[in-house]
This record gives C-alpha cells, sequence and structure tokens, in this order.
C-alpha cells in the first residue's frame, strides 16, 4: 500500500477529493497515527533485529532508544585498539559507548566486533560510528520504536541460543537473588514500565551477540510513494478508518468522528479472524532427532 493510496482512501470516506478541508500534510500524519494505532492493537508490526551486543556485567539493557551494538564492515589495519565513538542522542538522552575488540597480531591487528559498554538511551535513529585513524568502518543497530520484546536470543561459536522468558516478580524473586552469578544468558523479563529488560546471569561474562525478536511500532510514511512495508495486509485494510476517524475529530464533527471509529472497531474484528493462516506439522517428522544431529 502506497502512501498516496492511503490518502485517497481517507479523502473518499470524509468527502474531501478536492483538499479544501484537509491538507495532504494533514492526512498524511492522521495516516501515520493510524498505523501506530493498528500496530498496537493488532501487533502485527515485528522487526528482527541483530548485530546487538550483551555488556560484560550488566544485567539491564532499554527496551526502546538504544544503541545495542553495530556491524563491522570494514576491519582497517592498527597496531593498537583504536577509539569508538558513536554520535550523540538528541538533547536529554544518554551516549552510547563501546570497545574495539580485535583480530590479528602486531602491527596487522583489525577491528572484528564492537563490545558495548553503554547502551544510551533516546536515540530517534542510528548514530554514525567512527573509529580512530585505520580506516574501520561500522554500522550501529539501534532499537527504536520497540513495543516489546517477543524473543532474545544469543549466538555462541556456530550454535544460536534461544532464552527463557519468566514473568518479571517471579524472575525477581528467583533468578535475581544471587548477584554474582556469571555466565552466558539464560533468562530474561521484561519490565516495560521502566523501558528496560533484565538478563540473567545478571553479570555476563562476554559480549554475546544477541538477536531480539519485537514487537515495533512502523517508521513514518513521508512522500506519497512511500510504500507500507510494515503494516501488511490484511491489518493495512483498517488505517483509512481511523485516519478518516482522527481527521473528522480534527474538525470537530464528532458524530461522522465516532461513525468511523465504530467502522473501525468492526473491520478490527473481521481482520483478527482472517489474519494467521494455519500452519499443519508434518506428522511424521522427527523434530527431535533432527535437533539431536543438528540440521
Amino acid at each position: 500500500m502506497l502512501l498516496s493510496d492511503y490518502i485517497n482512501q481517507v479523502q473518499q470516506l470524509v468527502h474531501d477529493t478536492s483538499q479544501l478541508d484537509y491538507s495532504t500534510t494533514d492526512l498524511t500524519f492522521f495516516i501515520n497515527e493510524a498505523r501506530k494505532q493498528v500496530a498496537r492493537d493488532f501487533w502485527c508490526v515485528r522487526q528482527y533485529i541483530i548485530n546487538l551486543s550483551l555488556i560484560i556485567g550488566q544485567e539491564t539493557y532499554p527496551i526502546t532508544s538504544g544503541v545495542g551494538g553495530a556491524r563491522v564492515t570494514a576491519g582497517g589495519v592498527y597496531s593498537a585498539p583504536p577509539t569508538v565513538t558513536f554520535g550523540p542522542p538528541p538533547a536529554g538522552g544518554v551516549q552510547a559507548t563501546g570497545v574495539a575488540i580485535m583480530g590479528g597480531t602486531g602491527s596487522a591487528q583489525f577491528v572484528q566486533q564492537i563490545g558495548m559498554t553503554n547502551w544510551g538511551l533516546g536515540y530517534a535513529a542510528a548514530p554514525t560510528v567512527t573509529f580512530g585513524a585505520g580506516a574501520a568502518a561500522a554500522t550501529a543497530t539501534a532499537m527504536l520504536n520497540v513495543l516489546d520484546i517477543y524473543t532474545i536470543s544469543y549466538l555462541s561459536g556456530v550454535r544460536r541460543a534461544m532464552l527463557n522468558w519468566s514473568p518479571f516478580a517471579h524472575f525477581n524473586a528467583i533468578y535475581r537473588m544471587n548477584t554474582t552469578n556469571s555466565g552466558p544468558p539464560g533468562m530474561w523479563s521484561g519490565y516495560n514500565e521502566q523501558n528496560l529488560f533484565y538478563i540473567f546471569p545478571a553479570v555476563p561474562d562476554q559480549n554475546y551477540p544477541l538477536e531480539i525478536d519485537a514487537y515495533v511500532l512502523p517508521f513514518l510514511l513521508v512522500n506519497p510513494t512511500d510504500s507500507d512495508t510494515q503494516v501488511n495486509p490484511p491489518a493495512d485494510d483498517v488505517v483509512q478508518w481511523w485516519a478518516a476517524h482522527l481527521a473528522l475529530l480534527k474538525s470537530q464533527n464528532f458524530e461522522q468522528a465516532e461513525y468511523y471509529a465504530k467502522k473501525y472497531d468492526a473491520q478490527a474484528k473481521k481482520v483478527g479472524l482472517s489474519r494467521f493462516a494455519p500452519r499443519r506439522p508434518n506428522i511424521y517428522q522427527n523434530v527431535w532427532r533432527r535437533v539431536q544431529r543438528g540440521y
């Protein structure tokens, strides 16, 4: 669905195809707000975030607006580890920090990985990453617009292991009892009200790479030719109703606004019934045997 398609749909609903009451800028704002509403109602926008890194000795991390790591795209040539600098967040945020983890020896060392020392906070976009002289380059990975975390996995060698989840009250009572436990992560819990997730053991012994499957808010559509690749069918069918509701609220046409809110609710129920396709596993497949064999 293009932004221009959304705009045409809403114009039809509010009877303003000539743009006498609502400008394209107005409708774009209402549509983006409606896309956020759909993402919150359906939990239909997901992002698999990779190139994240645990911090040695730290158990808490921001769910959203932090920089969780960076992917090294060029290792450069160094005789000693270079400095690593992440761009700052907007005013009021906390700047992310990290150190270079090197490969090679002597004067032929290269940046192999970035070990995070602080994910920072308050980022609205992934910052730039700069190094001391030596031609290394990296792309930062930011946790942006995250509504909630679905799963967390960590990598060790060639293996990927998914962490178990526990409600925070249980996690706090059972797993955080010993504050000095060290080792690879095994459990996690979210504390959404404080924008935090927790890792157990409380003292990770390495900068383990993380991969997070997250529910997120969609990024904004800006130009009429922008394609909505996040709110996908059938959920994109209800965006127009909520956008029309918001437009009519602005005009203080409360009766019509309430009508479209009810249309949104009615259509949302239909979409909810049709959103998930059935999946039928092969009943003859011995999954556990394949897991034991490693494929």
